[in-house]
């Protein structure tokens, strides 16, 4: 028989009451006592129920929600904001009931939701480790046993005899999360705990986390990070308006989410298209004056998979190819050679500015390399029109740690006001970005090491070989 799930949801929808005044709030509850007190088949009743009724209306922050959660698992939460994920959390935990479905949790659970619950405020970092300890069901010799090691991995020195509200977020959440995975979970529930943290600190919990996940424990991790959801989940759900909109492994999460995200802009773009005129002349694709040469055969061209395709139907995928710069087809490189990505997409509706991408992930899906054609200068016409086919190549030099890889890759639009700014940001671009069409894990290739060995056969250690230059001094000895 399989072993019983440590969590298991079945059909969760949680209701909250929306009133229409603060006066509603305190007569509507008195109404329906009124009520209840008359002959049922009474109009007054009728009428008493009715006006408490309409007082209110209910918001379903979770409708009708189901997984499981299996030992020594990692689900992730994803959704935007409002989408019922720290309600699922906080079901979960036992710190809000279900309107309708049921929750069971075998074993202790542990829980970082919202910045400051179940800390006092007035209370030393000191008194909450053993307040927190208490409540999680530890005794006070248990807690004495594993004090030192929280303080340990808090880090927060001599602010442990200081109260908490005089913490910052950081050191605030460094003692909750030492607390929390001191006490032997079986369930360890984060939403968006670790974001206040610093990088050093935010490692050393990924890695705490992994060794709960050794020892058989199942965490629950909200988090608008997709790259550490992708990393460090083995599946997700994906929320949308208080449901699940996809559960399944967490690279294919993502790229759901990110669809819905951009759902609204494909809306506010096909009702209103503000197409900058078309051009005169059809400007190159390609940087500088060079066309793009030496494009692969058919031959050479696999044959798409529909499966790996992400997009609203603005655009499709004609040819993809992986290989060398002559056009070569090639999958295995040496460490430092050049990679080319041919890619074409035909345009199916008039757009704007349209982008090509390159992403390199490795084996955990985390994203090592990405690249767009607009940060090689590459800039398209202000309008493409229907039917146009858009040609990319692009050249990536291997300085990466000799490993299996996966590519994607996308086709994105922007419009005319974006590239009319003098300095354009990751967030201003993320923020206008439409991304049309994405062939996710569409090709994979492997670095290996030089043939050469002199004078060392590898480039460098770790995984990418970043850009710089060494110096070195000899000064001789003092005589």
């Amino acid at each position: 028989m399989s072993e019983a799930p440590v969590i298991s949801v079945q059909n969760v929808s949680k209701a909250y009451r929306i009133w229409e005044s603060p006066a509603a709030r305190l007569t509507a509850p008195l109404q329906e006592s009124l009520g209840r007190t008359l002959p049922k088949a009474s109009a007054g009743r009728r009428w008493l129920s009715n006006r408490a009724q309409a007082s209110y209306r209910d918001f379903w922050a979770l409708r009708d929600v189901s997984f499981e959660v299996q030992r020594g698992e990692s689900v992730g939460i994803i959704g935007r904001n409002g989408s019922g994920k720290s309600t699922l959390l906080q079901i979960i935990a036992g710190t809000l009931q279900p309107t309708a479905g049921t929750v069971h949790v075998n074993g202790r659970v542990a829980a970082l939701l919202e910045l400051g619950s179940g800390f006092n405020p007035d209370f030393t970092g000191r008194e909450n480790v053993y307040l927190n300890g208490a409540v999680l069901g530890l005794s006070r010799q248990e807690i004495d046993n594993r004090f030192d090691q929280i303080a340990a991995f808090a880090d927060i020195g001599d602010f442990i005899e200081q109260p908490v509200k005089t913490y910052s977020s950081g050191m605030f959440v460094r003692l909750a999360f030492a607390v929390q995975t001191a006490v032997e979970p079986q369930v360890l529930i984060v939403d968006e705990a670790l974001s206040v943290g610093d990088v050093f600190f935010q490692q050393r919990c990924y890695e705490r986390m992994r060794q709960l996940l050794d020892t058989g424990v199942c965490i629950v991790l909200a988090s608008h990070d997709l790259g550490s959801v992708q990393q460090f989940c083995t599946h997700t759900l994906v929320f949308r308006q208080g449901a699940v909109a996809y559960h399944g492994p967490s690279a294919e999460a993502t790229k759901v989410y990110f669809q819905i995200e951009q759902q609204e802009k494909v809306a506010a773009f096909a009702a209103n298209p503000t197409l900058a005129p078309a051009p005169t002349t059809s400007p190159k694709l390609s940087a500088g004056n060079a066309s793009i040469l030496a494009w692969p055969s058919d031959a050479a061209a696999p044959e798409i998979d529909a499966g790996k395709v992400i997009g609203n139907g603005w655009a499709c995928c004609t040819t993809f190819a992986v290989g060398r710069p002559t056009g070569e087809p090639c999958a295995l490189f040496q460490q430092g050679e050049t990679m080319a990505v041919f890619y074409e997409f035909e345009i199916l509706r008039d757009m704007e500015f349209c982008i090509g991408c390159v992403t390199i992930r490795d084996k955990t899906t985390q994203a090592v390399h990405s690249k767009l054609t607009l940060q090689d200068g590459i800039r398209g016409p202000a309008r493409v029109a229907q039917g146009t086919r858009l040609r990319f190549r692009q050249d990536t030099v291997l300085n990466l740690g000799c490993a299996d890889y996966t590519l994607d890759v996308s086709l994105d639009m922007v419009s005319a006001d974006l590239l009319a700014r003098p300095g354009i940001t990751y967030a201003d671009y993320m923020g206008a970005q439409l991304r049309i069409c994405e062939l996710h894990a569409v090709a994979s290739f492997a670095v290996r090491l030089r043939e050469e060995t002199a004078p060392f056969q590898l480039l460098h250690f770790g995984m990418t070989g970043l850009p710089g230059h060494s110096m070195m001094e000899v000064i001789a000895p003092v005589a």
